[in-house]
């Protein structure tokens, strides 16, 4: 009969005990999460040197609501950042970064959208402020020896 409750208490008890802890652990609190759910950016991964690439921003506000979306951006050779204003495709908003026209070794980029109840950022950091990307254009051929020595 002891053993039954102690098999009990193990099956239904302590993982609840166990999950609580860890939903403890996993929720962050972090501003960066929560102050700008409304424009949203994920750098590509990797960026390689002689390449185009798209630099994409979406949005689930309504397209009559934007005013505005810009991108500031510059490289490693650009002493200033440079304003591009970017139109909106359906909730997307779409840089092509060609290094050709903007040549050097990174990239380092914001975006910013005015809507008629205010403004919003992309990308943010922890503390809820503007936190530009920057990126390192690697060499294509470096980038897939590496992977294929790692990948052994």
């Amino acid at each position: 009969m002891k053993k039954n409750i102690i098999y009990f208490y193990l099956a239904l008890v302590s993982p609840s005990i166990i999950f609580g802890q860890i939903e403890k652990q996993v929720q962050d609190k972090n501003p960066g999460l929560f102050k700008n759910q409304r424009l949203f950016h994920a750098p590509p991964k990797p960026l390689f040197k002689g390449r185009t690439h798209n630099l994409d921003f979406i949005t689930d506000i309504p397209q009559d609501s934007i005013v505005t979306g810009s991108l500031f951006f510059k490289t490693n050779f650009m002493a200033y950042y440079r304003e591009f204003i970017i139109e909106n495709k359906h909730g997307l908003f779409r840089f092509t970064y060609d290094p050709k026209i903007f040549p050097g070794t990174h990239l380092e980029y914001y975006f910013i959208m005015k809507t008629k109840n205010g403004m919003h950022g992309a990308p943010i950091d922890d503390n809820g402020k503007l936190a530009p990307v920057n990126k390192l254009l690697v060499d294509p051929i470096q980038y897939y020896k590496q992977q294929s020595r790692l990948n052994k």
